[in-house]
């Protein structure tokens, strides 16, 4: 499964002179895509006392894609921007027994 995610700007409020909010300092965002993939299979009658055994495995950001995903602010001293990136790939393996 993919996900693609367009180009988007974001704005930073600040006071003015006048103690009123305005927003400035708009900011572009870059697209971004990533995968996931998940595998799972059944396999019956696996003999003993175990009569199904269901293996599975997903992993998320498939290609370790970390680019910046989204604006979180304006540091409160030195007005430096703050960007929130994706999340690095991750691995999840489940296995589950039908017993007799």
């Amino acid at each position: 499964m993919g996900k693609y995610v367009g180009h988007h700007w974001r704005l930073d409020s600040t006071t003015n002179a006048a103690g009123n909010a305005v927003f400035e300092n708009q900011y572009k965002i870059h697209s971004n895509v990533t995968a996931d993939l998940a595998l799972g299979w059944r396999i019956h009658n696996i003999g003993g006392f175990m009569r199904d055994v269901t293996p599975s495995l997903k992993i998320s950001n498939l290609f370790n894609n970390r680019s910046i995903s989204d604006f979180a602010g304006n540091q409160s001293y030195g007005d430096a921007p703050l960007y929130w990136r994706l999340a690095g790939r991750s691995v999840f393996f489940n296995m589950t027994a039908t017993f007799l």
